[in-house]
């Protein structure tokens, strides 16, 4: 497609506004050299963006910069690369092989490049949800080093829209999502089914006992709410998929508290400060330890997954699918741990070894 492409717009005449062309021994359209090299980078920015401003906010300049590199551009290769309509920019069919020309030339760099820096540091960059990666993933890095210990990892805690394009602009690995859907850009080397319940401190639980309320019911609760689960996730996403299973929960909040990490609830909830819906990987050690008890004793349900994805992953003994590969067998364990927590009678602290 894009070699028809590049075809067809270099057969096209240019209407565009440009002045007479400078000598052929001055500057030969053709010629990549540092000029055209930087002016195709910002191109790429702003295709990429479809925005002389976004592009110039992610490039640190000005706004007119990039449009007078853009212009320069078109004027040197003769064609137009972006048609202006309605104050927005539409790619042309040069702006689109171009823009694909670029993208795989970018992807081939950063392949280049992430080979020498692994080959210093030996790494892989983890970009993780910020409750799964406190809550959980740290206190369990020892353990996949005890495993692995020819790979280092460098775990970032990360709010973001997973994407290729922000993998290569800030040299991702590996991102570990929770959400429904799989973004469509990336390959998904594994998935895990989150299951999900409310969870108390025992002592909130007691009071709900003691003033009559049906565990399993109609408990009159504070709701603790986990209200970015994942970009662009319903903020009471999982609240409605337990009141689903269990209808009686529904209209019986006193009170609602709003959090923007699902761990910052937990806590909230092992204050004694009311109700939050937990997550078995994440909160298995807190069951266990008793800080967090079941606030109800109907089985958990459903909630979003866990989906780790990559944009390079490597062969079947790649660093990536290593980490993918033990990433998925913890979360099972812990899963496992939490579900005897959730059948200990009372949600009593539970061990098992």
């Amino acid at each position: 497609m894009a070699k028809a492409a590049v075809a067809s717009f270099m057969a096209a005449p240019y209407h565009g506004m440009m002045t007479d062309p400078a000598p052929r021994d001055e500057q030969d359209s053709n010629r990549l050299d540092p000029q055209m090299l930087s002016d195709l980078w910002i191109f790429r920015a702003a295709a990429r963006s479809r925005s002389f401003t976004s592009a110039a906010r992610k490039l640190g300049v000005t706004q007119g910069a990039v449009s007078q590199r853009v212009l320069r551009l078109e004027g040197r290769l003769g064609t137009l690369l972006f048609s202006r309509q309605n104050g927005g920019l539409v790619l042309t069919d040069a702006g689109e092989a171009m823009l694909q020309a670029m993208n795989e030339t970018a992807l081939t760099l950063t392949n280049v490049l992430s080979r020498f820096d692994r080959v210093q540091r030996r790494s892989l960059v983890v970009s993780c949800v910020p409750s799964l990666a406190t809550q959980w993933l740290v206190p369990l890095l020892d353990e996949f080093y005890d495993r692995h210990p020819d790979v280092e990892l460098f775990i970032r805690a990360d709010i973001a829209m997973p994407s290729v394009e922000r993998m290569e602009e800030e040299g991702i690995d590996i991102i570990v999502d929770y959400r429904l859907d799989q973004p469509g850009d990336l390959q998904q080397l594994a998935s895990f089914q989150e299951l999900i319940l409310p969870v108390c401190s025992r002592d909130y639980r007691e009071t709900m006992e003691t003033a009559g309320e049906a565990v399993g019911g109609a408990a009159a609760i504070t709701r603790l709410h986990d209200n970015v689960p994942w970009v662009g996730g319903p903020r009471d996403f999982e609240w409605q998929e337990w009141s689903k299973a269990s209808p009686l929960w529904r209209d019986h909040a006193i009170a609602e508290r709003q959090f923007n990490l699902a761990h910052l609830a937990y806590h909230a909830a092992r204050c004694g400060q009311g109700v939050a819906i937990g997550r078995t990987v994440i909160v298995a050690g807190l069951m266990e330890s008793g800080e967090l008890v079941p606030a109800s004793d109907l089985p958990p349900v459903a909630g979003a997954q866990y989906r780790i994805m990559a944009n390079r992953p490597g062969n079947a003994q790649s660093p990536v699918r290593k980490f993918a590969s033990w990433l998925v067998d913890k979360m099972e364990q812990s899963q496992t741990r939490a579900m005897a927590c959730v059948s200990a009678k009372n949600g009593s602290a539970c061990t098992i070894g």
